[in-house]
């Protein structure tokens, strides 16, 4: 697959529902290789990944709302529930 073609197949998944459809564990180890993987200037190994998950999204989440005071809204439950069902993630 080109990189063309690669970028028209990308997709942006804005909410996911909060239970895991795989071990945490499974997706740790596939975010920490893809970010190894990952080429950056001068093969520096420079990028970070932050990732929350349980609890520590919750207060990430939080926070994001917090700092933007009021600018982004805060999802309902109910739309929460309607997109969660419309994404499906696969690791």
């Amino acid at each position: 697959m080109g990189i063309l073609e690669s970028i028209g197949k990308r997709r942006t998944y804005y909410l996911i529902k909060k239970e895991l459809s795989v071990a945490a564990e499974k997706i740790r180890e596939v975010v920490e290789q893809a970010t190894e993987l990952t080429p950056d200037a001068f093969n520096m190994k420079s990028a970070r990944v932050v990732l929350a998950m349980g609890t520590k999204q919750d207060a990430l989440w939080d926070a994001v709302y917090n700092a933007f005071g009021g600018i982004v809204a805060e999802p309902e439950p109910k739309e929460q529930e309607n997109i969660a069902i419309r994404v499906q993630v696969q690791v």
